[in-house]
């Protein structure tokens, strides 16, 4: 094999590594210090960062959760590329941080991915 692609294998291994890593501390650094809460779906929307073009995607959901003897409406940091509007009124879990200015909804998705990332990157790093 050339050398040249076994570089470009191993650079790219290390990337998708790298990324894997970045999305887990990405996640459990939003989630530490967290109460997990239940919260109702109230609607499912464009998030206000996110481009007006009909094809960019960037739906998240609005909950209502009870924290501290509060009710607020929060936004989760969710992205979805399709309007959940099905999700009205569904009880999903959500990490509340009363620092962060969104919740973390719980899902197992982001380890999934990761695991993806890295198990694509030992495949490119284990190339010979």
């Amino acid at each position: 094999m050339p050398t040249t692609l076994l570089i470009v294998y191993r650079v790219l291994g290390t990337v998708l590594f790298a990324l894997a890593a970045a999305a887990i501390v990405e996640k459990y650094r939003t989630v530490r210090g967290a109460v997990l809460l239940p919260a109702r779906v109230l609607e499912c929307r464009k998030a206000g960062s996110t481009s007006p073009g009909a094809a960019a995607g960037g739906y998240r959901y609005l909950v209502e959760l009870h924290a501290n003897g509060r009710r607020l409406e929060m936004e989760t940091n969710d992205s979805f590329w399709f309007r959940h509007d099905k999700d009205k009124g569904k009880i999903v879990q959500v990490w509340y941080n009363p620092s962060a200015r969104c919740v973390e909804r719980k899902s197992w998705e982001t380890e999934i991915f990761s695991a993806l990332l890295a198990g694509i990157g030992a495949a490119l790093l284990l190339i010979r």
